[in-house]
């Protein structure tokens, strides 16, 4: 096969439902280039790999299945599919997940061949549940098609993870970067995602819904399955704030870092007082004060907290 100009990288975990429609959304796609697709399936505990198996049979060669010997986890399963991705462009999508256009890798290949400024583009999508059948959900999707650090920081996305295509290399190398100055140990991986492709070009969000996510909060093996708001989730959430400070620094880009701020102290601020607070609220004020622009920082929950109750009000998707 020629040298692939995408690649599609498929995480797969106790998926058996689902995994066979997403799988064949990928192979639908109706492209003028050759791409290749990486299915991570990680020692699935239901029929998932007998399942690939079959379908293994019949897909075409560029399906490429690897079948692990042992449970990786969901890091290290993307890690490695990533190592092996040769594509210029990536996408990811779990096994879950499907896409409902046959031409979305077509248009956003174009849209980035001639958009050399642009690390990414994403796109919108319909949120489902166990049935494949719409929730009435809003993903917490940019409101506008330039994503930027401000929305950023008001926990807005640029598109869910499925719905993007990036420019692989680039990422890869940030991604490094990212995880070398890494203090924490488990958090929303769209956020860190978001953040990268960010601090490496500017964020396309398009406003056509090509594709589906599946929203499951309980039997689900997601992180929004799996969280739990706790000590350990506020420790989590205010290292991560640490880690894009600290990646930021790094970056030369004023605009970067300032976003990486605000979401910090919002969440030191947030965990250092009330029922959960295994920080101190003495020690983050010290931190704060300490700042150029610090009231910015000590007001950024305030700030961050009126824009999402405002946004909530209009209809738009805030949270998930």
């Amino acid at each position: 096969m020629d040298a692939p100009l995408v690649s599609v990288n498929v995480s797969v975990y106790n998926h058996e439902a689902y995994i066979e429609r997403c799988l064949r959304s990928i192979a639908s796609q109706k492209v003028d280039f050759p791409y290749e697709v990486f299915v991570g399936e990680d020692c699935s505990t239901d029929g998932t790999r007998a399942l690939l198996k079959e379908m293994a049979k019949e897909l075409p060669p560029h399906f490429k299945f690897l079948f692990r010997e042992r449970n990786m986890g969901g890091e290290a399963n993307d890690a490695d599919m990533l190592f092996r991705s040769r594509g210029t462009y990536l996408a990811i999508l779990e096994g879950d997940d499907f896409w409902t256009e046959d031409t979305k890798l077509q248009a956003q290949v174009d849209f980035l061949k001639s958009h050399p400024e642009y690390s990414a583009v994403f796109h919108r999508c319909v949120i489902v549940g166990k049935d494949s059948l719409p929730t009435g959900e809003k993903y917490p999707e940019c409101p506008r098609e330039e994503y930027t650090f401000k929305e950023y920081f008001y926990c807005s996305m640029p598109g869910q993870i499925g719905t993007s295509l990036i420019r692989r290399e680039p990422y890869v190398a940030a991604r490094k970067r990212f995880t070398e100055r890494s203090c924490y140990q488990r958090y929303a991986g769209d956020r860190r995602y978001a953040f990268i492709l960010l601090s490496i070009g500017r964020v396309k969000s398009l406003p056509s819904v090509w594709s589906a996510y599946r929203h499951v909060q309980t039997g689900g093996s997601s992180y929004s399955a799996t969280v739990r708001v706790d000590e350990e989730y506020a420790r989590n959430e205010v290292q991560f704030g640490r880690t894009l400070v600290s990646y930021a620094e790094g970056c030369d880009n004023p605009e970067a870092l300032r976003a990486a701020k605000l979401t910090y102290y919002r969440t030191y601020l947030k965990w250092s007082h009330g029922r959960i607070a295994p920080f101190s609220r003495k020690d983050c004020m010290r931190e704060l004060m300490a700042e150029r622009d610090w009231p910015a920082y000590l007001f950024s929950p305030i700030r961050w907290s009126a824009v999402l109750v405002m946004r909530s009000l209009l209809g738009r998707g805030v949270t998930l």
